[in-house]
């Protein structure tokens, strides 16, 4: 099992609501065993948000119990 989570790399004002939900998601009792992919969408934008900010964002490396990838890509170019 894996959970899917794309994030809109130019949407700053709802990574916080983005960080929310997937936390609630992992912590979901059918999910405890379920793989996380992250992928940060729209990296083509200028001033979007790093992979890197992403990840410290939603706090990534806080995640011990579940194995996580974030990946960049770009849904128009098909990037990552």
């Amino acid at each position: 099992q894996f959970v899917i989570v794309v994030v809109d790399s130019t949407d700053r004002e709802r990574i916080s609501v983005t960080k929310e939900e997937l936390y609630k998601m992992l912590a979901h009792e059918d999910l405890k065993k379920a793989g996380l992919l992250i992928f940060a969408n729209k990296q083509d934008v200028k001033e979007c948000m790093t992979v890197a900010e992403i990840s410290q964002f939603l706090k990534l490396t806080s995640i011990k119990d579940h194995q996580w990838h974030i990946q960049a890509c770009c849904a128009l170019t098909g990037e990552g």
